[in-house]
């Protein structure tokens, strides 16, 4: 079968890059491998930022990590120098929140696989739950006890984030009132890994726990998360944004690059996270059009590469 041919992906750099900017009025960055690592922010990243700004143009920040509530992130910003405020930051925490409650009007009780700041933003949006921290297990195998709790009839939906407390005392509760029709079944994000790169370690991602839960509900998550299109729609709900001068720039292709080709936005990859540019070539050379998606319009080195074009 012969191979097919993608949309190129072009280096974004000098008068191309300034005639880029001028053309775009909003700017989505993803955070975790864009803005900063787990050694802290990357170069360049607060020059860039200040100068956009500067220029007049809007910037927001959409991250799948769902570990935090925005006020938490809020905090990372101001320690790491990046001004940025809480009405930029779309975390999958606040937009399952925002999903929930402006969008589908949910008035009933979920059950939380989440970390507090899934509880942080379901608190403020006045939102009941259950389930979150760890369960407590005399361990072994123990049918008697897997058994033994109660499901709550106010339960009418199922979150699945990130959890270090992820169990399968969870994993049965999860199940358990996914096996109604009526209860919703919300997943975050499907990231398989953390942006982690230390001793050969890997990181699980919250898609490893989705997997689990739908795996045992018999049944397929709604994910809000990038790639899908709900985090964007919430960003623009509350926003004036034109798709066609808005760009998105992220380090993952699977996530942030489709994610911004799939809402209709313009797409930059830069190389300081998860893909690089092999990974570009392979999509291009893909027999799969399913993949199209995953190639973004330009790439470049990172964000401090756009100082020389912004004059900085």
């Amino acid at each position: 079968m012969a191979k097919m041919t993608c949309k190129s992906c072009q280096l974004l750099e000098g008068t191309g890059a300034r005639n880029f900017i001028a053309s775009i009025d909003t700017f989505i960055f993803d955070c975790d491998g864009v803005l900063w690592n787990e050694a802290g922010p990357l170069d360049g990243v607060v020059e860039v930022l200040h100068e956009l700004r500067r220029l007049g143009k809007r910037v927001f920040f959409a991250t799948n990590n769902s570990s935090k509530s925005r006020m938490a992130y809020l905090k990372k910003f101001e320690k790491f120098g990046i001004v940025a405020y809480e009405e930029e930051i779309y975390g999958t925490a606040y937009a399952v929140a925002y999903y929930l409650k402006e969008i589908l009007k949910f008035e009933k009780k979920v059950f939380t696989i989440g970390t507090t700041g899934m509880v942080e933003e379901l608190d403020a949006m006045n939102i009941q739950h259950t389930g979150s921290g760890p369960d407590q297990s005399t361990g072994g195998y123990n049918l008697q006890e897997w058994a033994s709790f109660e499901l709550d009839p106010e339960v009418g939906a199922v979150i699945c984030g990130f959890d270090e407390h992820f169990s399968f005392h969870k994993l049965i509760k999860a199940a358990s009132y996914l096996a109604k029709d009526s209860c919703l079944f919300i997943a975050t994000n499907l990231d398989d890994r953390f942006p982690f790169n230390q001793n050969g370690v890997v990181i699980p991602g919250t898609g490893c726990l989705v997997i689990s839960v739908e795996a045992a509900a018999r049944r397929k998550a709604k994910v809000i998360g990038k790639p899908e299109r709900v985090m964007f729609e919430c960003i623009q709900s509350r926003h004036a944004i034109d798709p066609s001068k808005t760009c998105m720039i992220g380090d993952r292709l699977n996530t942030d690059i489709m994610f911004g080709n799939n809402c209709g936005l313009r797409t930059v990859l830069v190389l300081t996270g998860i893909s690089s540019l092999k990974d570009v070539e392979n999509v291009q050379t893909s027999v799969s059009p399913d993949n199209m998606n995953l190639v973004p319009d330009f790439y470049m080195p990172s964000l401090e590469s756009l100082k020389s074009s912004l004059n900085i």
